[in-house]
């Protein structure tokens, strides 16, 4: 903007020194034409400054709620020491108040995440500067079953190495987390992303594929028909395809039976 507004005022300066050449039309057109760039700039500063409004109170937010959370764990560590008089020994009681604290926080972050609408609290502290790294730790985080942990990783993964061939792969692996957990809607959105942010890489086909196959799992005869109907006509001529030409028959039957 800038640079733009320089520009014009070299040319009005220009335009002026030549007399002759240049009319008081021409200068007015290009000081009005300044003025609108002038305003333009004053809009963009004024929403800028809203945008950072909007954050600050979100931060202010998420801050608020680790105050409180942890004035709550301060209340349930001094009912521990109530409750539990006979812990003894130095060690054994350290040791039982590291597993408490340990649990409180492990609330305090799942209510941020739902607050939030992001699991990158679940981030542990010493990722991996690289992206074989990252990538094993989210697999070792997968292995022993601490999905939001895993889901953090492959999501930073996956928005970190946009262009690394398992970037799909990772919004797969989240897919198939959240349905291990019984979160069926959330698989769904994990492998429709695959589609939104991959559509040329071989995994969307199957990712779009396991969409509607969730949907007969929950019932949805109709949706998981269509979406059949979708792979079938997406991706003619793969193996996907001719499964959901397959599947979609049988829906179609299906449907008819249930609605029937």
């Amino acid at each position: 903007m800038i640079t733009r507004r320089l520009g014009l005022v070299i040319g009005i300066v220009a335009l002026a020194g030549l007399g002759a050449c240049a009319t008081n039309g021409d200068v007015e057109r290009l000081s009005s034409r300044l003025d609108k760039l002038e305003d333009e700039r004053n809009r963009s500063k004024t929403e800028d400054e809203a945008r950072l409004e909007r954050l600050k109170t979100m931060l202010d937010e998420a801050e608020q709620s680790l105050r409180e959370a942890g004035a709550d764990m301060a209340i349930r560590l001094e009912r521990i020491e109530q409750d539990f008089p006979k812990v003894k020994g130095t060690s054994e009681s350290l040791d039982f108040r590291l597993k408490a604290v340990d649990r409180d926080l492990s609330v305090i972050k799942k209510e941020l995440a739902d607050r939030l609408g992001s699991t990158a609290v679940y981030l542990p502290s010493d990722l991996p500067k690289d992206a074989d790294g990252v990538w094993r730790m989210a697999e070792e985080r997968a292995k022993a079953e601490k999905v939001p942990e895993a889901k953090a990783i492959f999501e930073l993964f996956e928005a970190s190495y946009p262009d690394d061939p398992r970037a799909p792969q990772a919004l797969v692996r989240i897919g198939q987390l959240l349905e291990s957990t019984g979160d069926l809607d959330g698989g769904i959105k994990a492998y429709q992303a695959v589609y939104e942010r991959h559509p040329k890489a071989p995994e969307a086909s199957k990712s779009v594929s396991r969409v509607a196959e969730i949907f007969v799992l929950k019932g949805e005869c109709a949706r998981a028909k269509t979406i059949f109907d979708f792979v079938a006509k997406e991706y003619k001529g793969t193996p996907e395809a001719t499964t959901a030409k397959e599947r979609s028959k049988a829906m179609a039957k299906e449907c008819k039976k249930t609605s029937g």
